[in-house]
């Protein structure tokens, strides 16, 4: 029996940031990716709250968090200080896409706070071989500055990289939703995000906590690359590819992706 779902806001250097919170046990952290916010987790959500205590919440610029000032901020700081306001000691951590990169930078930063890591197809800075990726980046931006942001919004939800999920019910529903409320605000201003220092990139063998890496075998070579690399060189890392899925695996089969997060999560209980 779950306990009712929770929201709130917690100020944060420079701003604040937007969290909803459910369930009981171990601490289980849901980080969401480029342009979405914690909605995308709809279809996790009653699967994962019933056995543990979840945490999902916007990052810095998105959803119903407030954007970034001048100021420089790092996401992976940003978790620290929730969790530290939340009274979470330790965590299990889900993250997807930039916001899988944002786990694994918290796993390296504070090891000592971090429980078990699952990341969907995740964004790791200081990676070099993005040329799909970077191409696609380059031209939402061009077409924000030259058409605005609802050609820039359209661009993006309809890039290839979504083109999978788009083919689901959920994953349709969710993003056309999502993204038609993302503020663009990163396709107008300079975002000061630091990261770490050195890069993730650099630093995977840092990466020390049990981690599983779900790709879709449908999902851009590059993110592919990415999870091959983070398998290689995180001492703890596994790469598991999903047959058929895309970029959005949480929503384009939530059954299998699920079930995946929960075998792996309680395995810490039988390793």
């Amino acid at each position: 029996m779950t306990t009712a779902p929770a929201e709130g806001r917690i100020n944060i250097d420079g701003g604040s940031l937007h969290y909803r919170r459910q369930g009981q046990g171990e601490s289980l952290v849901l980080v969401h990716g480029f342009g979405l916010d914690l909605r995308v987790w709809a279809p996790q959500w009653p699967a994962l709250t019933d056995h543990y205590d979840v945490i999902s919440y916007d990052l810095r610029g998105f959803g119903r968090s407030s954007p970034p000032g001048v100021m420089p901020y790092a996401h992976h700081q940003d978790l620290r200080a929730l969790l530290d306001a939340l009274g979470v000691k330790r965590t299990h951590l889900l993250g997807h896409s930039l916001g899988g990169g944002i786990a694994a930078s918290f796993a390296v930063a504070y090891p000592e706070r971090t429980e078990r890591v699952v990341l969907s197809a995740p964004l790791l800075r200081g990676y070099t071989q993005l040329d799909q990726l970077m191409a696609l980046l380059k031209s939402v931006w061009q077409i924000a500055g030259q058409d605005g942001l609802d050609a820039a919004r359209a661009a993006w939800l309809n890039a290839s990289l979504f083109a999978p999920t788009l083919q689901s019910p959920a994953g349709r529903t969710l993003l056309t939703q999502i993204m038609a409320d993302y503020s663009g605000w990163h396709w107008q201003h300079r975002d000061p995000e630091t990261g770490l220092e050195p890069p993730l990139a650099n630093r995977l063998n840092e990466l020390l906590a049990p981690t599983l890496v779900l790709v879709g075998t449908r999902d851009l070579p590059d993110f592919a690359r990415m999870g091959e690399a983070l398998a290689a060189q995180a001492p703890r890392a596994h790469l598991e590819l999903l047959p058929d899925l895309g970029h959005g695996p949480s929503l384009e089969n939530a059954t299998l992706f699920n079930l995946r997060v929960l075998e792996f999560l309680r395995a810490a209980h039988s390793a």
